[in-house]
């Protein structure tokens, strides 16, 4: 923090104070978004958000920019995970929801060490900035690769049906 962005132990806090507004404002967010909404869309957008905001960041010269971006980064992590999390739940078999939860909780905390220990690599060969750009930019590029085939697919029937209301159908993307 001090040799990138030239700022102290105080302005680091605010920082990450500001990543954890931005997750609340999502978290708050998604309270507006009809429940039988298919999530695809939201989930992706944001995902790809995340990236682009991890590249703005890292282009950023100047320290106060940074708490703005991080509010940005919190909220699109906080919607895209969030939302795919719903998604699961509501397209996975009543019977088979709890271990396919604990799967994709699994496999979600496996790769934030996967990521943090190639994250950590990529600091000390290339800096900081250039570590950002790149996350960044790979972020973005793996979900244009897999979002758009994700988008592209048809929903499980389960997911279709509305929670409590037989035969209504959820809305499709968008």
């Amino acid at each position: 923090m001090k040799q990138a962005l030239h700022g102290d132990v105080g302005d680091f806090s605010t920082a990450i104070g500001a990543f954890g507004v931005g997750g609340l404002l999502g978290a708050v967010a998604l309270l507006g978004v009809d429940p039988g909404r298919d999530r695809r869309g939201l989930s992706s957008w944001f995902a790809a958000g995340y990236g682009l905001v991890l590249m703005l960041a890292a282009l950023n010269p100047w320290f106060w920019g940074l708490p703005a971006l991080l509010v940005l980064a919190g909220l699109s992590m906080s919607i895209s995970n969030t939302s795919a999390n719903s998604l699961l739940q509501a397209t996975a078999l009543p019977g088979l929801r709890g271990q396919t939860v604990s799967l994709y909780m699994l496999a979600m905390r496996g790769g934030v060490s996967v990521g943090s220990l190639a994250t950590g690599l990529s600091v000390s060969l290339l800096g900081v900035r250039q570590a950002l750009l790149l996350n960044g930019m790979l972020a973005v590029l793996a979900q244009l690769m897999v979002g758009r085939q994700w988008l592209r697919s048809a929903l499980p029937k389960a997911a279709l049906q509305r929670p409590g209301v037989p035969g209504e159908e959820r809305k499709g993307p968008g």
